[in-house]
């Protein structure tokens, strides 16, 4: 007589209820990983920005000024003059700090500055996908200065070259920046002291997240984020805030583009980081009033804002 041995086994049920609850539970807690994940890199984005803002007062402290948010129309930008204090000083040195975007080497402005990214957004080493007026592609960033309120928009005081703004970075002075056979005769000088901010540095914003649209990624003009290092579109190393001009609440904006409505926007759910004059790193909320981020971007209004 032959004994046959059961083996025992899933049935195909019971296979079927497991393979269910697995997936439940990875369901369960995927939104967890990416919370946490999330968490990190908002964490490394407030210390991006950390470091810039520390940057900034480093070049302040060298220079007597705050870097112009471009030189001259179609010059080099804040990002290549805080170089040297954000570990890129050989970059620098590489780059002709006199000449236009357009004339500096093709190699050199696609390589980026890896403090210039959001890692919620992209990672180091994206690069424009053309610029405006043909010139080469170059780096892009995720960071842009505060140029200041709607004050000044429709004058194009913010980002004119003459004329005055209530913000921070915003475009040279001629007067101090002259233009000789397509050449700064000066190094670049900015607009502004640290003492010209006169509602104090704790509660004006430097530098913060700029928008930039699902829609318009990698692109110039009027999306805003061409290579930061070309100063021929204002909108895309500087930014504005106040009425008009709320953080953007989303990230398909739609046309005509944050950089022809220079407002701050992050990847970040509902927040947005900045940096102040003081070196503190806030994350404001999506949502908050449009005059309150007014109060803010203006270095000389002489309202007082408290920042929780």
């Amino acid at each position: 007589m032959v004994h046959r041995n059961r083996v025992a086994a899933f049935t195909l049920v019971e296979l079927l209820v497991v393979i269910a609850i697995i997936g439940v539970l990875v369901g369960l807690l995927l939104p967890g990983v990416q919370m946490v994940r999330e968490a990190a890199r908002r964490s490394s984005c407030q210390n991006n920005l950390k470091q810039l803002g520390l940057a900034v007062q480093m070049y302040h402290d060298s220079m007597g000024r705050i870097p112009p948010g471009r030189a001259g129309d179609g010059f080099l930008t804040w990002p290549v003059f805080i170089m040297p204090y954000v570990e890129q000083e050989a970059l620098q040195n590489d780059l002709d700090l006199k000449a236009k975007y357009a004339n500096q080497n093709p190699q050199l402005i696609t390589t980026g500055i890896p403090v210039m990214f959001c890692p919620t957004r992209r990672d180091p080493g994206s690069v424009s996908d053309f610029e405006m007026k043909g010139e080469p592609r170059g780096s892009v960033g995720d960071y842009a200065g505060n140029a200041g309120t709607e004050k000044y928009f429709y004058n194009l005081g913010w980002a004119d070259f003459v004329g005055d703004a209530d913000g921070v970075f915003n475009s040279g002075l001629r007067s101090e920046n002259p233009v000789l056979a397509n050449r700064l005769t000066g190094g670049g000088v900015g607009r502004y002291r640290m003492s010209d901010v006169h509602d104090g540095l704790t509660t004006t914003i430097f530098l913060g997240e700029k928008a930039v649209s699902t829609y318009g990624e990698l692109q110039p003009g009027g999306w805003g984020d061409g290579s930061i290092y070309n100063g021929e579109e204002p909108g895309t190393a500087m930014r504005l805030g106040g009425p008009g001009f709320a953080i953007a609440r989303t990230i398909r904006i739609e046309g005509p583009g944050p950089g022809t409505i220079p407002v701050f926007g992050s990847y970040h759910p509902g927040v947005c980081n900045f940096v102040m004059g003081d070196g503190s790193v806030q994350s404001l909320e999506a949502m908050m009033s449009e005059e309150t981020l007014r109060r803010l971007c203006s270095r000389d209004d002489g309202v007082y804002v408290e920042l929780k």
